[in-house]
């Protein structure tokens, strides 16, 4: 008799889910998978140089154009800003400041010393106002930027 109430369960267990799934059919609740949307795979930029290494770079050119080396004076590079650098110079004969743009070939100092420079040495590497914020013309006049 166990074996028949066994079947007896399992045959009144299959007939409710097949009762409840046919009323489900008909309610019209229907179930909904949620599938995300596929998203653009991001594009990483190219990695630039790490500033350290613009500052080191910096410092070779304007110790190659003073033809000095890095015992006998201090390079200071105050502002980098894309191509374009400010900065200073400092030894025991004196000091100044330089300034920079990095070419095809590399850094290169477009003026260094004491003095405002010419408007030519700086225009074509268009050095913005808070890096140079004057100039002389080809007069010799102050030209404020």
């Amino acid at each position: 008799m166990a074996k028949g109430l066994g079947f007896a369960l399992i045959g009144f267990f299959l007939v409710v889910v097949g009762i409840g799934a046919y009323l489900l059919g008909k309610s019209g609740i229907s179930v909904k998978v949620a599938v995300p949307s596929p998203t653009a795979v991001a594009t990483l930029p190219t990695p630039t140089p790490l500033a350290e290494d613009e500052t080191a770079a910096i410092k070779k050119a304007i110790l190659s154009k003073l033809n000095l080396d890095e015992l006998q004076v201090t390079v200071t590079v105050g502002t980098i800003k894309g191509a374009l650098a400010k900065g200073t110079v400092g030894g025991s004969g004196g000091g100044g400041y330089f300034l920079a743009a990095k070419t095809l070939e590399g850094w290169i100092i477009v003026y260094d010393g004491q003095s405002t420079p010419s408007c030519a040495q700086i225009a074509p590497y268009n050095f913005p106002a808070d890096m140079v914020p004057e100039c002389m013309d080809a007069n010799n006049n102050l030209i404020t930027r």
